[in-house]
């Protein structure tokens, strides 16, 4: 049968479809395995996102920083006002804008920074539109970790105040002088819609439209078993082409 094979000129194109069989199902397979691990991290976020929410000084004192992650917290304090940043985030429905990050005073020389949420680009420059208001509040969210840029992700603009990616020391760098004494959480907040939160203490993340909190989904995408089924398409493919061209080599 290997002499055949040989003499029909087959060795090398058999050689060369099995790997590529092995190494296409074991990627289809791979992804199979991924997309169970991360169903269980979903599971996970899914009870930190909805949960009874923790005091914020208590899950960062008590936690490591990738078990804060999505963790439901609440946190009593003040804006800090004059220190927004702002970070685009366009939407669909909504046109281009941007979330706001406020810093978030809850104890003396502590700050959390607070995405108080979106506004609408055509109302950047109208701070009466979207500024917080003052006085202590409480504030109901999701803790959220800094991110990385990708690898087309701009760079952040400082200057201009535009953000494109979610730098916690790169906003609290520049709305503090080094020295001044005052330290950000490890964490983000990602403030909650108003009803789901007491409207009376969240009154300054109520404005009359704007910022809108919770326009900006936390989402865990999971598409592993598409991934998997590629792979596994593409392994039947090689698989049918190579059953072709050696039954053309093969047949009388």
């Amino acid at each position: 049968m290997i002499a055949r094979i040989a003499r029909a000129g087959l060795l090398w194109p058999t050689l060369l479809s099995l790997v590529g069989l092995v190494i296409l199902f074991g990627l289809g397979t791979w992804q199979l395995y991924r997309k169970a691990e991360k169903e269980a991290l979903i599971a996970v976020v899914e009870a930190r996102l909805h949960g009874k929410p923790l005091e914020l000084a208590e899950v960062i004192s008590t936690r490591k920083p990738a078990e804060t992650d999505y963790q439901r917290v609440k946190v009593r304090g003040e804006f800090v006002p004059g220190k927004e940043r702002f970070y685009y985030a366009p939407q669909p429905k909504l046109g281009p804008g941007y979330d706001v990050y406020q810093p978030l005073q809850y104890a003396p020389g502590k700050v959390v920074w607070v995405n108080r949420g979106y506004i609408a680009r055509r109302v950047k420059d109208e701070p009466e539109v979207w500024q917080a208001g003052r006085g202590e509040i409480e504030v109901t969210g999701n803790a959220r970790l800094p991110a990385k840029p990708g690898f087309f992700t701009p760079d952040n603009d400082a200057k201009s105040n535009t953000w494109y990616w979610r730098d916690l020391a790169g906003m609290q760098g520049s709305a503090f002088e080094a020295g001044a004494g005052v330290d950000a959480a490890p964490v983000f907040i990602v403030a909650e819609p108003v009803q789901r939160s007491s409207r009376k203490d969240n009154a300054a993340l109520d404005g009359a439209s704007w910022p809108r909190p919770g326009v900006s989904d936390i989402a865990i995408l999971n598409r592993h078993l598409e991934y998997a089924l590629t792979w596994f398409g593409l392994a039947l493919t090689l698989l049918g082409v190579y059953v072709a061209y050696a039954w053309s080599r093969l047949r009388p």
